[in-house]
């Protein structure tokens, strides 16, 4: 879901991964409608992003905040993980480098183990784009989620205020 909760900071992608039910997903959806669907979506994310970095002066980046908790790996889907990669390759063609960072939070063991493992010989340009994170109960975590989006914003999984999910902010009038 992309939010725009400040319009002077950039549009922000809450995701539950847990939530996302990929059988359903690859049996509703069509392949020939995956990529032009989330093109939509992200066209949307990528022109809001351009009018905050005119009107502001300063370059303003994609960020997304993915919940990992209770996403068990019986959930990963091959195909949509397939259909997922071509989408961002050709929103990557179309807007490169606007992608800030996605913040993986409340990740389980099983993925915080082989990333720590594999990050240092990692490409910097992939790294680089990913933080693995616990904001609920670790504070200087959750400061790094701040610089996006003000507690008051921040949905309660990512240790904010907002105790409302899926996440609503009404769009500016602009």
């Amino acid at each position: 879901q992309f939010v725009l909760p400040d319009a002077n900071l950039g549009v922000i992608a809450f995701i539950r991964l847990a939530g996302i039910k990929a059988d359903q997903l690859l049996k509703n959806c069509p392949k020939e409608y995956w990529v032009p669907g989330l093109t939509y979506m992200s066209e949307w994310s990528h022109q809001w992003l351009d009018y905050v970095t005119r009107t502001s002066g300063r370059l303003t980046k994609s960020v997304r905040f993915c919940d990992l908790g209770d996403f068990k790996m019986s959930m990963l889907e091959r195909e949509v993980t397939r259909r997922d990669g071509e989408a961002m390759g050709v929103m990557e063609d179309c807007y490169p480098q606007l992608l800030q960072t996605v913040f993986l939070c409340n990740a389980s063991s099983w993925i915080q183990v082989p990333w720590r493992l594999l990050r240092p010989i990692m490409p910097k340009r992939v790294t680089s784009k990913f933080e693995i994170i616990s904001p609920e109960t670790n504070v200087h975590e959750r400061k790094m989620l701040l610089q996006y989006i003000d507690e008051e914003n921040l949905p309660t999984r990512f240790g904010g205020k907002n105790a409302v999910w899926p996440v609503h902010f009404p769009l500016p009038e602009n």
